[in-house]
């Protein structure tokens, strides 16, 4: 018999093999009597008895695994779970064939477009990134005071109602136009269909339309005018999911309905029953007509979520009783924004941070609410494997993944970002701009000091927004953020329960 000898493969008597050996890139935790294991660049997180884990320490050193078990023919449970060790790339070629670490080619996959119906709100929220809506300033003044701040000290940029997010002329010029107030109906339409073309051209099937301002709700007639003319995406060969973040204070029956329709996922920002940090305009307590927008979406039977903030402002009133809000009117899912300001996790510290997040997590699953945000999509992208294949994003879509659209037509990565990506009417050409592409490259490459982190494949950091104000730029890293968005990661995997995620038990007494 003649064996074919082929390339990172040996013979040995009749038997074709390959050699392999455990991946530099693996991360495990302890969690009771089984270590959770994942490939920290593309997840796949899953349970090992002590068994398995014995069998996965035997590649500590090259080890020899035979074609047959590459090609699926596993004659006992220890070589089905190595088929599963390579196939979650923990088990790796030694030495990798061919391989050399480059750049990998940008992706220009847009899948979300956000549309800012309005820079204006009829609250005023004492954290709110977007500081003074409405508010006439002096462009000049507002930048020189962000580059002021930048020589002085960096640590002492904050973001609060008197000092807003942006670090832009651009971008303050554009928050604070008065030609940039509102979206009109024919004009939402128009970006709509122009974002569309330019999500289709990179073979983008399925995108979400982000209802945002200011408050959305302020400018309804364009809201419809998008709904009834795009309505699924059936006559644009696309798949259209809708959603929006309000205060909550303008649901009409009119909208709760629509919304039902239309099947769009409805946020609601309350940061707590009795939060003081969000007025109206007019100093009243802002609850009572929130309330009255809930029982109307609950009414509806619409899908709603609460948003939330933990931030400087909220900390004393974050708690538990966000939870029972939600089981009150129906919301299945509580957001939770921690604070946008960079002072904040050296000012309380991630630890303290993350045990107050995460006690207020545990009551929510008590309660059948789930608490989700950034912090929590990173354990979300861990879960599945190479998920941002698919996704389009780690968990911050600003990174290449996501229009903003200005009622002007201006296109931002996000609301909170200052940098100008282009306008809308050029479609395709944004994306072969320098400005997409320094945030598209963002989409999976984290900055060099992220190198060898254990969520790299998972975390985008912290909010755009504040990296360029405080840095004046969006390749940065705010070290104080990394701890607490680690420490809130281990936290999900230890609250794991076996067989919630793959679990793979060798020993049958496991």
């Amino acid at each position: 018999m003649i064996h074919r000898k082929n390339e990172g493969c040996f013979v040995i008597g009749a038997v074709e093999k390959r050699t392999f050996t455990l991946s530099k890139d693996i991360i495990q935790q302890r969690v009771g009597t089984r270590t959770a294991t994942y490939h920290r660049l593309l997840g796949g997180l899953f349970f090992l008895d002590d068994a398995g884990q014995e069998v996965l320490q035997t590649f500590k050193q090259d080890r020899d695994v035979p074609d047959s078990v590459l090609q699926g023919q596993a004659k006992d449970r220890k070589e089905e779970l190595i088929q599963q060790f390579i196939a979650r790339r923990v088990l790796v070629e030694s030495p990798t064939p061919g391989v050399q670490r480059s750049t990998p080619e940008i992706e220009k996959k847009v899948n979300i477009i956000q549309l800012v119906l309005a820079n204006a709100c009829n609250f005023g929220c004492t954290y709110c990134f977007e500081g003074v809506q409405g508010k006439e300033m002096s462009v000049e003044d507002e930048f020189n005071k962000v580059e002021e701040s930048r020589i002085i000290a960096k640590d002492s940029i904050k973001v609060n109602i008197e000092d807003s997010m942006y670090a832009s002329k651009e971008r303050f010029e554009h928050q604070y136009s008065p030609q940039n107030r509102s979206m009109k109906p024919e004009d939402g339409i128009a970006y709509v269909r122009s974002a569309l073309k330019v999500a289709r051209s990179e073979g983008v099937r399925e995108v979400m339309i982000q209802f945002f301002g200011g408050e959305p709700l302020l400018n309804w007639r364009t809201i419809n005018a998008v709904l009834e003319h795009f309505g699924r995406g059936e006559k644009d060969d696309m798949v259209i999911h809708y959603s929006t973040v309000t205060n909550g204070s303008l649901i009409t029956d009119e909208v709760a309905k629509t919304f039902g329709y239309y099947e769009v996922a409805v946020c609601v920002s309350v940061d707590s029953p009795n939060s003081p940090s969000r007025p109206l305009k007019n100093g009243d307590d802002s609850m009572p007509v929130v309330m009255k927008g809930l029982r109307k979406l609950q009414q509806h039977n619409n899908r709603v979520a609460l948003n939330a903030a933990l931030t400087s402002a909220t900390w004393d009133d974050f708690n538990e009783g966000i939870v029972d809000l939600a089981v009150e009117v129906g919301a299945k899912e509580i957001g939770v924004v921690v604070d946008f300001d960079p002072t904040f996790y050296s000012e309380y510290g991630a630890g303290n941070i993350v045990d107050r997040l995460w006690q207020v997590v545990q009551y929510g699953r008590e309660k059948g609410v789930v608490l989700t945000g950034y912090w929590h999509q990173i354990f979300q992208v861990m879960l599945g494997f190479d998920t941002v294949s698919h996704r389009g994003f780690k968990n911050c879509s600003a990174k290449g993944a996501q229009f903003s659209i200005e009622p002007n037509g201006s296109v931002f990565s996000c609301k909170a970002g200052s940098t100008l990506l282009g306008d809308i009417r050029d479609e395709t050409k944004i994306l072969n701009e320098e400005p997409y592409l320094e945030h598209a490259k963002l989409r999976r490459e984290n900055p060099a000091f992220c190198n060898g982190c254990e969520i790299e494949g998972f975390c985008g950091g912290l909010c755009l927004g504040p990296l360029e104000k405080k840095f004046g730029s969006v390749e940065a890293v705010e070290e104080s953020a990394c701890d607490f968005y680690r420490g809130i990661t281990r936290k999900h995997i230890e609250a794991i329960q076996p067989y919630e995620v793959a679990t793979f038990d060798l020993d049958p007494t496991t």
